[in-house]
């Protein structure tokens, strides 16, 4: 009678722990399949290629070795579709590009925002628009710091060219007393 009772109360807690187990199984397996599942990198769209953020990885990738003008012909032929938009982002990232080119691009990035998943907005402005931004920040500065050196190298050479002058009339005045100095000691004798 005593196992009847161990077997029936064994049974009784068995079953429950078992059902208390499958929701979390499948809630890790719901967390597997999201991890696994490719992240649409737009919030509404119509291309499926487009929508993998590995055709966005490639395409900045090959774009590279490309240099400044053939990046700024492939940019000029764009449209204004939000897709030619995001090219346009990606070809106006490359260490060659311009001043103006990359602030373009800034503003490019404030338009395109809204339109990509939560994920890729934050992948765009830490991957893309804050080291684009921090760039053009240095390269401003930079011009900035060129252009007062350039102002205090004029100035010094100003100077330069003002203290040889009183240089050269010293040595003139000290020419013009040796000269008194030495017509007072022929006068003398």
């Amino acid at each position: 009678m005593k196992s009847k009772i161990l077997v029936i109360c064994s049974t009784l807690i068995l079953f429950p722990s078992c059902e208390l187990l499958q929701p979390v199984n499948t809630s890790q397996t719901k967390e597997a399949v999201q991890k696994t599942q490719s992240t649409c990198i737009w919030k509404n769209s119509s291309d499926a290629n487009e929508c993998k953020i590995e055709y966005w990885l490639k395409f900045w990738s090959d774009i590279e070795d490309i240099s400044w003008p053939q990046r700024k012909k492939q940019i000029d032929a764009l449209s204004a579709q939000d897709v030619d938009i995001l090219k346009k982002i990606l070809l106006s990232q490359g260490k060659s590009t311009p001043y103006q080119d990359r602030l373009r691009a800034q503003g490019w990035v404030d338009s395109i925002l809204p339109m990509l998943s939560q994920q890729m907005r934050r992948f765009i402005l830490v991957a893309l628009y804050h080291p684009s931004q921090d760039l053009l920040e240095l390269e401003s500065a930079l011009v900035t710091l060129s252009k007062i050196n350039t102002q205090q190298a004029f100035k010094i050479e100003e100077q330069q060219i003002l203290l040889k002058k009183q240089q050269n009339q010293i040595d003139q005045l000290l020419n013009i007393e040796a000269s008194i100095i030495q017509s007072i000691e022929e006068d003398k004798e």
